[in-house]
């Protein structure tokens, strides 16, 4: 019997929940805890969950990971946590994992955090247990898919991560001014902070989505041609680290905003909303990203949003095969989930996560301490499960 917990109740938190719930593609969970500090967000995520299985027992919970003692409580009896909390406190959580005896997986975080976690390593090693670090879309599945690559290659030179989105709601007749892709605090992080491209063994770390480096490219229909910029991503990071005994030399992370999008989210930068430190209005102590956040919040509260968008993750690895020059390109694919009713954002975050946690719970995972996704993961049993959701991946290889 497999006992899974999932924190939080956010935007991709359905899609982990109802992949680990639904009986035709994950027959390998029987019990599924789903906690946040918000009860009644976690209870409508079981609730939704409750219609695609009819054998697995389904909990909701209140915590506050803030509290190491209180989540490791959460956790006991449980076989694998899900971390789809905010990773600003995936320290708490890691320790909380490795009090209860659980492994553990999240969602992703940054470089300066994610080297903090691999210092749990000894620690869980010990415990004879396994963490893995950003197991989501991207990072995560794009990590596998990189490794897919990288293996069809005698050498590896240069790694190119590109992923390509487009959502085709209309938010502006549904009044709402400001759409929110994924995570709000996500977001404003990765246009504030610095990103890091892997050059030659180390970090350089340049600003955020800069006008000089947006880079224009052609995606399969109905992405098609889209606009990317750099934006923080920790797979950049670990990848290098990874391949760098196979030749390895640059790896870098890009992501499409559709203009009007990427120019609101500069404006709010710009002007200093996204801060997250105190300012005095007359007075008044405010935090400009609190304010923000509640502001966006009310443009969307009791609205229904239907999930219409696709989105193509792109791996591109340049190196040599026999000695000749080669260039692999491999493409994943993902539209909104009709049987769902959720994003193709939520399912490429969700669904890895709940592959791996499969994978972890019947042995096909044996490693143990902290490791990263492309360590770990072997890629054509992922890309088969990937597949039973409706995730479609191509290949293709250039001299």
């Amino acid at each position: 019997m497999t006992r899974v917990v999932v924190l939080g109740a956010g935007v991709v938190a359905p899609a982990i929940v109802y992949d680990l719930a639904d009986d035709d593609v994950s027959p390998f969970v029987d019990d599924i805890l789903v906690a946040d500090i918000n009860e009644e967000k976690a209870k409508a995520v079981v609730e939704g969950a409750r219609k695609f299985t009819r054998r697995k027992k389904l909990e909701h919970a209140k915590v506050d990971v803030r509290n190491v003692e209180e989540t490791a409580e959460l956790l006991k009896g449980a076989d694998i946590v899900v971390n789809g909390i905010i990773y600003y406190y995936i320290p708490q959580v890691m320790e909380a994992a490795l009090k209860a005896g659980v492994h553990y997986t999240d969602l992703g975080s940054e470089v300066p955090i994610l080297k903090k976690q691999f210092e749990f390593n000894d620690r869980y090693k010990e415990a004879g247990l396994l963490a893995i670090p950003g197991l989501g879309g991207c990072p995560g599945m794009i990590n596998v898919a990189a490794r897919y690559a990288i293996e069809r290659l005698d050498e590896v030179e240069r790694l190119f991560l590109r992923e390509g989105w487009v959502d085709f709601n209309d938010y502006e007749s549904l009044g709402i001014p400001l759409p929110v892709p994924y995570s709000l605090d996500c977001i404003l992080d990765e246009y504030m902070h610095p990103v890091e491209i892997w050059e030659d063994g180390k970090i350089k770390l340049i600003q955020p989505v800069r006008e000089e480096d947006r880079e224009v490219m052609y995606f399969p229909p109905p992405v098609g041609v889209q606009e990317l910029y750099y934006i923080e991503h920790p797979e950049v990071w670990t990848l290098g680290e990874t391949f760098k005994s196979k030749g390895l030399r640059y790896v870098d992370y890009k992501l499409s905003y559709p203009r009007d999008l990427y120019m609101k989210y500069k404006l709010i930068t710009d002007l200093g909303l996204s801060r997250d430190d105190p300012i005095k209005v007359k007075g008044i102590e405010i935090v400009p990203r609190d304010l923000l956040r509640e502001l966006v919040n009310m443009t969307f509260k009791g609205k229904d949003i239907p999930p219409n968008d696709y989105d193509i993750m792109r791996v591109i690895a340049e190196g040599k095969k026999d000695g000749e020059r080669k260039r692999i390109t491999v493409d994943m694919h993902t539209e909104w989930s009709r049987k769902w009713n959720l994003s193709a954002q939520a399912v490429t975050v969700g669904t890895p996560t709940s592959i791996a946690v499969q994978m972890i719970a019947t042995g096909k995972i044996k490693e143990r301490g902290v490791k990263n996704p492309e360590e770990v993961i072997e890629p054509l049993p992922f890309f088969k499960e990937l597949k039973k959701r409706g995730i479609r991946i191509y290949v293709e290889e250039e001299l």
